[in-house]
C-alpha cells in the first residue's frame, strides 16, 4: 500500500516522465503556472481526487483470512496538462510530445516511483505498493474544462486531462490479527446443538389497550417457538450500566407471550425511559446462553402533572416522572398539539426512591382544555386511559389542563 506522501509522489512521478519533452515542468495552479517570455513549459496541476466506488469496502491487500482492518483510502488523481511556449505552435508541440510519453507509460513502474521520490520524498512508499498506477486520459466536456479555467480567472491554454488509478492510503488504524484456535469448547468437543427450535423475536409491542409501553403494563412478544423455547426476556438501553432480565409470564402461544413490567413505584431508579432492545434469551443445561436478535422498544414515562387548572397567560407546570431522569437524557414537554418546550428545571433528589421533578413555563396560553406528555429520549408519556364497558379511549384527565 502507501502513506499520505502518495499524493505527491505520483505528482513527482508524472514531473519525472513528462521532463523527455523539456526540462521545466512545473505543477502550480493555472493562473500561476506560466510566465511571459519563459520559454517552453509543461505544468501538470492536480485539480480533483475523488473516492474510487470500486475500492470503498475493498479488504486491505494482504489481510488474512479472519484477521480485521479498515479498507485503505482509495482515491483517483485527476491531473490537467498544459503547454506554454513563446508562440502557440510550439505550445502545441510540446503538449503533443508530452501526451505521447504518457501514452507510451500507461503503467507507472516501481522503479518509476522510487526514482521520482528518493530524493524529495524519503518517507514515500508508494512504490511499494502492490496495484499499479494507472495513467489513462480523462474526458473532459468543453463546458466542465472552460469551468475548470474560469474559477481561476485565468485565460484558457490547451490542455488534457488525465486521471491516475488507484492511489490506496494505508490506514493508521491497527489491523486485529486472532490467534488460532487451539480447544472448541469444552474437553475439545466442538459445539453443542439441541433439538428444540430456538425461540424467534419479530416485533415488541404495548399491550392492545395501551398506546405507549410504560412501567406496570403488560408487553406482548411476538414472534416464532416462544412456548418453553426461552427462559427470560433482556431489556437492554444504553443508559442503564447492565442489561434487565425478566421471567416471561407463564401463558402464551407459540407466537405470541407477554412480559409484566415492575409497578412505577417498584422501579423508580432501576428502569429509565427511552428506546430499548429487547431479545429472548434461551439457557439449555451445559449449553452457553443463547440471545435470539434483538427488536427495539419505547419506554414512555409515567407523570404527574400540576396544577390542572390555571387562568389564561403564562402557564407554569410541575411534573413528576418515573422512572427517574438521568443526565444527558433529552427532555421536552408538550402541551396540547403546539411545538414543545424545553424545561427550566430538571431535578433528580438523592432518595431513589423519589421521582424526578421537571419545571416549565408556557406563554401565553388561551382558555381552553390542553394534554400535557413529557417526552423522555424520544418517548412520550401516555396521555390516554380506557373506560366504560366495553372499554374506550379517552384523554387522561391527570394529564388535562384546563384554562380558563
Amino acid at each position: 500500500m502507501s502513506n499520505s506522501f502518495a499524493l505527491a509522489a505520483t505528482t513527482r512521478t508524472l514531473r519525472n516522465l513528462l521532463t523527455e519533452g523539456t526540462p521545466n515542468v512545473t505543477f502550480l495552479p493555472p493562473d500561476k503556472a506560466h510566465e511571459e517570455g519563459a520559454g517552453d513549459q509543461l505544468n501538470v496541476f492536480l485539480f480533483a481526487t475523488p473516492l474510487a466506488p470500486a475500492w470503498r469496502n475493498a479488504d486491505p491487500i494482504g489481510l488474512a483470512p479472519g484477521e480485521v482492518g479498515l479498507a485503505p483510502l482509495p482515491l483517483l488523481l485527476h491531473y490537467l496538462v498544459t503547454a506554454y511556449a513563446n508562440d502557440e505552435a510550439a505550445a502545441h508541440v510540446l503538449l503533443g510530445r508530452a501526451m505521447s510519453i504518457l501514452h507510451d507509460h500507461p503503467v507507472l513502474g516501481e522503479q518509476e516511483v522510487h526514482d521520482a521520490t528518493s530524493a524529495d520524498l524519503p518517507d514515500s512508499d508508494l512504490h511499494l505498493q502492490r496495484e499499479r498506477l494507472r495513467v489513462t486520459p480523462l474526458q473532459m466536456s468543453t463546458h466542465d474544462m472552460f469551468e475548470l479555467w474560469s474559477g481561476f480567472s485565468t485565460n484558457y491554454r490547451a490542455s488534457q486531462a488525465y486521471e491516475v488509478s488507484v492511489v490506496l492510503i494505508d490506514s493508521t488504524r491497527g489491523r486485529s490479527a486472532p490467534l488460532p484456535v487451539l480447544r472448541q469448547g469444552p474437553e475439545d468437543r466442538g459445539p453443542g446443538t439441541v433439538a428444540t427450535p430456538a425461540a424467534v423475536l419479530r416485533a415488541v409491542l404495548a399491550s392492545t389497550d395501551e398506546p405507549v409501553v410504560t412501567l406496570g403494563s403488560t408487553v406482548r412478544l411476538i414472534g416464532e417457538n416462544l412456548t418453553g423455547s426461552f427462559t427470560t426476556v433482556r431489556f437492554r438501553n444504553r443508559r442503564l450500566v447492565a442489561p434487565i432480565e425478566m421471567v416471561p409470564d407463564p401463558t402464551g402461544t407459540s407466537t405470541e407471550r407477554t412480559v409484566t413490567l415492575p409497578a412505577p413505584a417498584a422501579a423508580t431508579d432501576t428502569w429509565v425511559a427511552g428506546i430499548y432492545d429487547v431479545a429472548l434469551i434461551s439457557a439449555f443445561p451445559g449449553l452457553p446462553r443463547w440471545s435470539s436478535p434483538e427488536r427495539p422498544m419505547g419506554l414512555g414515562p409515567t407523570i404527574t402533572v400540576a396544577p390542572l387548572a390555571a387562568g389564561p397567560g403564562n402557564l407554569d407546570l410541575t411534573l413528576t416522572c418515573r422512572p427517574r431522569l438521568r443526565d444527558g437524557q433529552q427532555v421536552q414537554v408538550f402541551l396540547g398539539s403546539g411545538d414543545p418546550a424545553i424545561p427550566l428545571t430538571v431535578t433528580t433528589p438523592a432518595d431513589v426512591t423519589q421521582p424526578s421533578t421537571v419545571t416549565v413555563t408556557f406563554p401565553a396560553v388561551t382558555a381552553g382544555g390542553y394534554v400535557v406528555r413529557l417526552r423522555v429520549d424520544g418517548v412520550d408519556s401516555n396521555p390516554v386511559r380506557y373506560t366504560g364497558s366495553p372499554p374506550h379511549p379517552e384523554f387522561d384527565p391527570n394529564a388535562q389542563v384546563v384554562v380558563a
